[in-house]
């Protein structure tokens, strides 16, 4: 679709309200039906999600089918279709019989990266792999095994950078290996950077992209096994030298993470990371913001997310507003003893300062029905928590609330996955269409299966009324249809503000050509249906 304005006075606003069929559509309304996108054999477990331009997204997942858990992918369109054959494609063949973290991202075109333990050579090494939306894997059937060593190698992580090529790091005894591949999967580098610690051990935690940048955070254990557990960071540019220092820097240093805690990070879109995290002394939440340059944004060790001594608070999620410069964050809340919990959030400023007073909103209260796996998504001016609900053994949901900048719960709490079953492994992502996609495990059916779900930011499910960003242009705005195809009713509301004139509305087909051409006489602060 096409927007061309006339003579605009301010902007324009455009919805897209449409009912798709539900064979044209795979995104469920209804809570207790939910997509499956992993129901093999065996159990499904650790999904991730990596958003693509279209409004889908790739799913990733461990299989247990056979002698071990496998790696598999998923592609899912704007409208929840899954593009590969149901349960995805074989990514490798693995025989371990446990699981430890992996690493999914997309590179510059849209292709599915994955890093993963791979014992198909031989030992445990690190292999990388590309898929394309066809599933073919464009780095060869055993992918690009980046180690041949007897060394303790885990945790692998993977970032597509904006040239086309990637950035993989893993851990490797007590230190970090860090590698460029090119689009093809050959390494850039002549070897591999490798960071280690004056005292103790590396850690990988997590690693984005910044363009053609990549920053990589680490827990340092500072010593043996019951020393403190610090988070620190670094910035690598696409030679691979470090652009934070010639040591990283310390995120948090001021006490120690909870023992098995690899706390993960939001890119800012400038070249910088928000990082949330929890200390085990005492049990609190903190948030981080480092600028470009490897500044800490706010005070070393980060701003407390609450100041309430009377209860605890673990497991942090965040999420960042590069428009408001405003960090998001939502984690669980508990009593002292640990037998009630709940959700809180919190809104810090672009000067560490807490913006829902010193104790945070309520999202859910503190009571006997555990709150977990609490998940952040930042949406318009303000953010949406994710969580599972478990009021007893096997009888979780899934759900989700909206707080505006405001601080007040304006969309639920809702449920996306109402149906009672074991669910763990939460993960969320925001569509490119302006929804939100969740994946998680369910032992609905037998020990985990893989499900998914979208949100639109109504609090609804499935297809139904979509808000379309508006992609300023040359020619003037550019809006796609979602879900696309869809049939029975599809109805285009033109909004626009007081002051503004008429505008012409042209709706092409995916070839370019012409379908309909409307002048839009709307008048002041008018809404009116054009088609």
């Amino acid at each position: 679709m096409r927007l061309l304005p006339v003579a605009f006075g301010a902007a324009a606003a455009l919805m897209l309200v449409s009912m798709p069929a539900p064979t044209l559509a795979a995104w469920s309304s209804d809570p207790l039906v939910n997509l499956s996108v992993a129901d093999g054999a065996s159990d499904q477990t650790q999904p991730k999600l990596a958003p693509t331009a279209d409004g889908g997204a790739w799913v990733s997942w461990f299989d247990g089918i056979a002698n071990g858990f496998d790696v598999r992918v998923q592609r899912l369109d704007g409208a929840g279709n899954e593009v590969l054959a149901h349960n995805g494609v074989l990514v490798a063949d693995r025989g371990f019989t446990s699981t430890q973290d992996y690493g999914l991202d997309l590179d510059a075109s849209g292709n599915a990266l994955l890093i993963f333990r791979d014992d198909r050579p031989g030992g445990t090494q690190i292999t990388a792999a590309a898929i394309s939306d066809a599933g073919v894997a464009l780095w060869g059937a055993s992918g690009v095994v980046l180690t041949n060593t007897t060394a303790f190698v885990a945790a692998p992580k993977i970032a597509g950078t904006s040239d086309g090529g990637a950035v993989v790091a893993w851990t490797q005894d007590a230190d970090v290996h860090v590698q460029k591949l090119d689009a093809s999967g050959a390494t850039v580098w002549a070897s591999d950077v490798v960071l280690t610690p004056a005292v103790g051990t590396y850690s990988v935690s997590d690693l984005h992209d910044a363009g053609t940048d990549v920053i990589l955070s680490m827990v340092h254990q500072t010593g043996s096994f019951l020393a403190p557990r610090h988070l620190v960071a670094q910035k690598f540019d696409a030679t691979g030298a470090a652009l934070w220092g010639a040591t990283p820097v310390q995120v948090f240093d001021g006490g120690s993470l909870q023992l098995g805690n690899f706390p993960y990070f939001v890119p800012d879109g400038s070249g910088g990371g928000v990082f949330a995290w929890y200390s085990n002394s005492p049990l609190q939440c903190r948030v981080q913001h480092v600028s470009s340059a490897g500044a800490e944004v706010f005070a070393h060790n980060g701003v407390e997310v609450s100041t309430n001594a009377s209860r605890i608070r673990v497991s942090p999620s965040a999420g960042y507003d590069p428009v408001g410069d405003n960090v998001f964050v939502f984690w669980k809340e508990q009593d002292s003893l640990q037998s009630q919990s709940g959700v809180y959030g919190q809104k810090i400023d672009g000067t560490g300062a807490r913006q829902w007073g010193t104790d945070g909103i309520v999202v859910v209260g503190v009571s006997a029905v555990q709150t977990d796996q609490v998940r952040c998504l930042v949406l318009g001016s303000g953010a949406t928590a994710f969580w599972v609900a478990s009021p007893a053994f096997g009888q979780d949901t899934v759900r989700a609330a909206h707080v505006d900048g405001a601080g007040t719960v304006d969309v639920g709490p809702v449920g996306i996955s109402t149906i009672t079953s074991g669910k763990s492994r939460l993960a969320a992502a925001n569509s490119a269409l302006g929804f939100s996609i969740t994946a998680w495990v369910d032992d609905r059916i037998d020990d985990g299966d893989v499900y998914v779900q979208n949100l639109n930011s109504d609090g609804s499910l499935g297809g139904g009324a979509s808000g379309l960003p508006a992609i300023a242009g040359a020619a003037g705005l550019e809006l796609m249809v979602s879900p696309n195809p869809a049939r029975d009713v599809v109805r285009i509301e033109f909004a626009m503000p007081e002051g503004a004139r008429d505008a012409t509305l042209e709706i092409v087909d995916v070839a370019g050509r012409r379908v309909r051409t409307d002048l839009a006489r709307l008048g002041d602060a008018a809404t009116t249906a054009v088609w």
